[in-house]
């Protein structure tokens, strides 16, 4: 479950204790491009958290404002010794304060928090935030260069865009899961989070270009990317198609009959691209059937498809009569496009996976060496790089109580009344 704009109010739960509080940008990207710049994070579960992760890689300081207690997801998937994937992947580089925001000094310390940042990212539901104080008004009155994004399900406007959303609510409504119907018919899932993950980009995209916007005219604004608007964005062209012919071009089995996946005899698979008739050619050679290429059959392109149904056969039972890597190396030897069929166990040691940074190991202090995902694309100045790892609950909040001119008595009041939450400096993890 991974949606978009939380389903529930404020309310509070448990979590692990908070380690002892981190200077502003600490172990930060000093070169990355958004280096400098501020975050206010209010986000949960993917879209919100994904998109704050790559401004975190890209050199932001993103502070995490999360609840008393932690967060629901931070509990979210466990391994058999607790460790939590799901948070870990998405929360990386950042810090951490627990606020109670749902209370009035709760929701004055983020305001004086907001005088300073450049850039709030929240993923309520519409509305909640307004009603404790914390919407785009009450946050643009106290600074009014503020960027407010919001990560939406259905988008700011219509008679649904109050309504809770999840992920794979968005494939649905968007005509995704028909798109993906199954051979039998049923509708799926494209994959497991594709509206998150292509709404944490678009909401990305919406506030870098509006951070450039700010250095131009000198103001903020609102941004919003939903979760539906996302899916048909990352499916343009087929909707494009498919409105104008007024009919849906649904895959079925692979793209054509000579570019799809193919199991091998080692029952492996690999998935070849000879999309051409040059492509077509040089398949015919790598598989040792060069007769194929006059047979008038499969003469051109639109011909092998409607001969399909023959084609398809010879191919899949030529495929099976070796190895998997041994045909990946003759295809790569006949200059056809192919690739093997990899788990993201397999892909964690891909060579060019690795040597791009798209896997990393990582340092963390309770759980070790971990391998997570790098950042996903490369600027030659301002670098991406993975940050520090992912923050304890409230490990910042005394750093920015302090920041904000609290003594150390007053401090510890507000935790001792519930609105914070963090642990004494030097005290054990």
């Amino acid at each position: 479950m991974s949606g978009s704009r939380e389903a529930t109010d404020i309310d509070h739960g448990g979590g692990r204790a908070p380690s002892d509080g981190a200077g502003v940008g600490k172990g930060h990207n000093p070169r990355g491009a958004l280096a400098g710049v501020r975050v206010l994070d209010f986000t949960r579960f993917l879209q919100g958290p994904y998109a704050t992760r790559l401004f975190a890689d890209m050199g932001a300081d993103v502070l995490k404002v999360e609840r008393p207690g932690g967060e629901w997801d931070r509990r979210l998937r466990p391994a058999k010794d607790g460790f939590t994937g799901f948070f870990h992947g998405l929360n990386r580089g950042k810090r951490s304060v627990a606020i109670d925001i749902s209370i009035p000094e709760g929701r004055d310390l983020v305001l004086e928090l907001a005088r300073e940042v450049d850039v709030v990212v929240e993923n309520f539901r519409p509305g909640v935030l307004d009603r404790l104080g914390l919407g785009y008004e009450a946050l643009k009155a106290v600074n009014p260069r503020i960027i407010y994004a919001g990560a939406s399900g259905y988008g700011p406007g219509g008679p649904r865009s109050d309504e809770p959303m999840y992920d794979m609510v968005a494939q649905a409504v968007s005509g995704v899961s028909d798109f993906m119907r199954s051979p039998e018919g049923v509708p799926r899932l494209a994959t497991r989070a594709m509206a998150d993950s292509a709404g944490a980009m678009f909401l990305a995209m919406a506030v870098v270009t509006a951070l450039y916007v700010r250095e131009r005219t000198g103001q903020g604004q609102r941004v919003d990317a939903s979760l539906v608007g996302s899916c048909l964005g990352m499916h343009t062209a087929e909707v494009t198609i498919a409105l104008y012919e007024n009919r849906v071009h649904r895959p079925q089995g692979r793209v054509t009959s000579t570019s799809g996946a193919f199991r091998c005899r080692d029952d492996r698979w690999l998935v070849i691209g000879a999309t051409d008739q040059k492509l077509w050619r040089n398949l015919t050679q790598a598989l040792g059937r060069p007769d194929l290429v006059d047979d008038e059959r499969f003469a051109y392109g639109k011909i092998r498809e409607a001969n399909r149904a023959v084609l398809e056969p010879i191919l899949e039972e030529v495929f099976r009569t070796a190895d998997r890597d041994e045909w990946v190396e003759r295809m790569r030897a006949a200059d056809v496009p192919v690739a093997p069929v990899q788990t993201f166990l397999e892909v964690a040691d891909d060579p060019d996976v690795l040597a791009n940074g798209y896997v990393v190991e990582q340092d963390d202090p309770e759980w070790g060496k971990v391998r997570t995902v790098g950042h996903p694309f490369h600027m030659s100045l301002t670098p991406g790089e993975v940050g520090p790892a992912t923050p304890a609950l409230g490990e910042s909040t005394l750093a920015e109580l302090r920041r904000l001119g609290r003594t150390g008595e007053e401090a510890a009041d507000l935790r001792a009344r519930g609105v914070v939450e963090f642990r004494e400096e030097g005290a054990a993890a």
